[in-house]
């Protein structure tokens, strides 16, 4: 294995380390016993079997995995990027038994050729797009086959090998590193440093290997290389290991978000449901309680909604209720909140808006509904009205749900007042309780 064959054993004699083959383990133990200086048992031969067992297991269980989640793009380039590393350590593993071309040749530039499917992978999955990524990585793979043939057949050296291969490798783990380091979610995912310092390392030691490679003899079997070339095929092996374990931790990341979002969402409407409506309001609250600022909660309920299911059926009721989320949706700011309360009655939360702001924003809601027809398929068209309540946050309120058992009576008296109209029950003058005393416009 040329590339990650290098022999450096001289320069870590002096402190006792040496890449030894073939001891066992007693006679790997015996220096803590003796004193003697420590032997380091690093066999290149199965370390290179494990890389390869690692690349291809870990591949073919990247492939299993996006065909269970198919959602998560990217995780199959990584899945071939494994099994293209792993291929090549079986073609580095095959030297002086095929073409040179093939062992050396072949064999290093699928090894670059994974690792630059393994990032393009992850920035897939990430949705991180990185300028020039494209010809650069496509560069980097041309010009080490180029380098490995050169080295190999027209300019034959080992040492040339393995630095060309060494400064290609740190390469593609920089760009790499890069994309991570500009996609600033991940700095906030612990996966997403994990992956950041793994490129970042894994490029210091390639480089590292290409400037010590300059003193270093070449060795003239690579199967009996010294450490630094062990320590090579475990930054390999690092690579492999921790890129997967990373990916799954980010995949289960975003499964645990969206069920999460999903526990907070309303399968019909696609509103927040009122487990998402109650954690909101608590952090209005507390908003409210540090700063003073002002929330409005309005709560609005379809008029004879029931009358719509006895005649037309659940499933125009359903759809009714969808097209009356979806004019609750457009006509608020992106900040407000609106949610499904339960049945036809659904509840809004305004920040920073007080009881005579809250009121606008519930006549206008009021009055889009009342001009909406709602047509559902050649059969059924419906003119429908909705009744609103409405009411503010007070300093004297100890809970937010205060302001809500008051918007909720503001509904209540809407519709015994008749329906299709706006409530403020804290207005002193009874005569203003009702901003639009219009008549019920549904006529079922």
């Amino acid at each position: 294995m040329q590339s990650f064959g290098k022999g450096t054993t001289n320069w870590l004699h002096g402190a006792g380390l040496t890449a030894t083959m073939g001891l066992s383990g007693a006679q790997a133990l015996l220096p803590f016993f003796t004193g003697k200086p420590m032997a380091i048992q690093l066999d290149f031969r199965t370390l290179s079997l494990t890389l390869m067992l690692f690349s291809l297991v870990f591949g073919l269980g990247m492939f299993a995995y996006s065909r269970e989640h198919a959602k998560f793009s990217g995780i199959r380039t990584m899945g071939a990027g494994y099994l293209l590393i792993g291929s090549g350590c079986v073609l580095l593993g095959l030297r002086h038994f095929i073409y040179d071309f093939v062992s050396i040749v072949l064999a290093n530039t699928a090894i670059i050729i994974g690792v630059v499917l393994i990032y393009r992978g992850l920035f897939r999955f990430r949705g991180i797009s990185l300028r020039h990524e494209r010809w650069l990585s496509t560069t980097l793979v041309l010009v080490l086959a180029a380098l490995m043939y050169v080295y190999t057949f027209h300019i034959p050296d080992v040492n040339l090998r393995i630095q060309a291969f060494s400064i290609v490798f740190a390469a593609a783990c920089l760009i790499g590193a890069t994309g991570f380091l500009r996609h600033r979610e991940s700095h906030n995912r612990m996966a997403g440093k994990m992956l950041i310092a793994m490129f970042l390392l894994v490029s210091a030691f390639f480089i590292f290997r290409f400037f010590r490679s300059f003193y270093d003899v070449p060795p003239e079997d690579f199967m009996n290389a010294g450490l630094l070339s062990a320590l090579a095929v475990i930054a390999g092996e690092f690579l492999v290991i921790l890129s997967s374990f990373c990916t799954i931790w980010m995949a289960s990341d975003e499964l645990q978000d969206e069920l999460s979002e999903i526990a907070r969402i309303d399968p019909l409407t696609g509103l927040y449901n009122r487990r998402a409506f109650d954690e909101c309001c608590d952090i209005e609250f507390s908003r409210a309680q540090r700063s003073g600022a002002p929330f409005a909660i309005i709560m609005c309920d379809l008029d004879h909604f029931k009358n719509v299911n006895d005649e037309y059926g659940h499933h125009v009721g359903d759809e009714v209720l969808r097209r009356f989320a979806n004019t609750l949706k457009e006509h608020i700011r992106k900040h407000d909140v609106v949610a499904r309360f339960g049945g036809e009655e659904f509840v809004l939360l305004l920040p920073g808006k007080d009881t005579e702001q809250g009121l606008e924003v519930a006549e206008k809601l009021r009055a889009k509904t009342a001009d909406t027809q709602i047509r559902i398929g050649d059969d059924v068209c419906l003119m429908l009205s909705a009744s609103f309540g409405v009411a503010h946050y007070d300093s004297r309120d100890r809970e937010w749900s205060a302001v809500l058992h008051r918007a909720d009576n503001a509904l209540y008296a809407a519709k015994k007042q008749g329906r299709n109209r706006v409530v403020d029950l804290a207005t002193k003058d009874p005569g203003e309780e009702c901003l639009s005393r219009t008549p019920s416009v549904i006529r079922i």
